[in-house]
């Protein structure tokens, strides 16, 4: 079983790229499918970041794990590799992670090393905080529904605030009532999302060397 990085919107000329990470389970040895709720559910994020993106020629990736648990950390793993690729394909652009539910949980382990963050719904343990570190970009949104019976809001929260103790800027929204699925306020959550990832990854840009400029 290998992880598996497909491509959702290439430009010829990229100015930044996001990668997608999809949810999963606590423990679970079983191979990821294109069909699982938690990678479809991921795709919809991934394709609406593509269509805000358009315009300003933001790439978008979508990650597959290997294995559909946590499995003391293996999407970490495999999140590590694909932005390896990400980075070897599109050398010098800025790059965002956007982590619905497990993906979450994995975006905030790897916050650190990207420029934008947007998490969905994150799992969220309170071992994972010490390691949770602001992009450089100093900026990140973090969503959660007010109905999730699945990850708590909580968590959100509680992320929010060890990286705003680090100095970062963190939008959160937990107001919505909304499951853990986010399907019913999702043209909320995508615009918010999209919305995010495009003006800090543009400001990004610009700010690494006029990329933004035609």
């Amino acid at each position: 079983m290998r992880p598996r990085l497909r491509t959702v919107r290439r430009h010829t000329d990229e100015r930044a790229h996001v990668l997608v990470l999809h949810g999963g389970q606590q423990h679970s040895t079983e191979p990821t499918s294109w069909r699982q709720l938690s990678v479809l559910r991921s795709r919809l994020f991934a394709a609406a970041v593509a269509r805000a993106g358009r315009q300003d020629r933001i790439g978008v990736s979508f990650l597959r794990y290997a294995q559909r648990g946590w499995n003391d950390g293996a999407p970490l793993r495999d999140a590590t590799w694909a932005l390896a690729r990400v980075r070897e394909e599109h050398p010098g652009i800025p790059v965002g992670l956007l982590g619905y539910s497990m993906g979450g949980r994995t975006a905030l382990h790897l916050a650190g090393e990207v420029d934008a963050l947007v998490t969905a719904a994150a799992w969220v343990e309170q071992a994972d905080l010490p390691a949770v570190h602001p992009p450089t970009s100093g900026r990140a949104l973090l969503l959660h529904g007010t109905e999730d019976q699945m990850t708590s809001p909580e968590g959100t929260l509680r992320a929010a605030e060890r990286l705003r103790e680090q100095g970062a800027e963190v939008d959160v929204r937990t107001d919505l009532a909304d499951t853990h699925g986010m399907m019913r306020h999702r043209a909320d959550w995508h615009r918010l999302a999209g919305a995010h990832l495009v003006q800090t990854l543009r400001t990004s840009t610009c700010d690494a060397g006029g990329r933004g400029a035609d």
